[in-house]
């Protein structure tokens, strides 16, 4: 993950830290299922490509907070944040993938959400047609928590 997060593709659209116990303290809890967020490893033919992440939307209040002011997001609601990590494996489909297949997952998990959202920045192009090819739909476009960004949908 480290090496992921220094990457030029994932800093421009990532804020995360490339000190290894930075990413340690932040993600081991997550990761260990001892924090809401749910973190995956999206992988191709067993090769490590990239993570994404899912959480209930309530169980962030700023973020929900956020959202909310869009007046566009269905609830209850989850979340999902990705990155492919390795720039080898960028534009292969494997982030479509991996949001269709997390979010059919999510529905399962959560029976009763509504939704399914993502919040790309408005400039990454490439984050916002991995979730269209995944099915989500734009909902809305504007400042999100003071980024422009789009918020996408997949509703139940």
């Amino acid at each position: 993950m480290v090496r992921w997060f220094a990457e030029p593709h994932v800093i421009r659209w990532w804020e995360a830290s490339t000190d290894p116990v930075a990413v340690r303290t932040r993600y081991a809890d997550r990761i260990a299922g001892r924090e809401p967020t749910d973190v995956f490893l999206i992988s191709s033919r067993g090769r490590p490509a990239g993570l994404i992440q899912r959480y209930l939307i309530a169980d962030h209040p700023d973020w929900s907070e956020a959202l909310a002011a869009t007046g566009a997001l269905p609830t209850p609601a989850a979340g999902l944040d990705y990155l492919i990590g390795d720039p080898a494996l960028t534009g292969r489909g494997l982030a479509s993938a991996a949001i269709r297949e997390c979010a059919r997952l999510t529905f399962i998990r959560h029976p009763q959400l509504a939704a399914i959202s993502a919040a790309p920045f408005t400039e990454n192009t490439a984050s916002w047609r991995a979730l269209e090819r995944a099915g989500f739909t734009r909902a809305w476009s504007g400042p999100i928590a003071g980024v422009d960004s789009h918020l996408y949908l997949l509703c139940r």
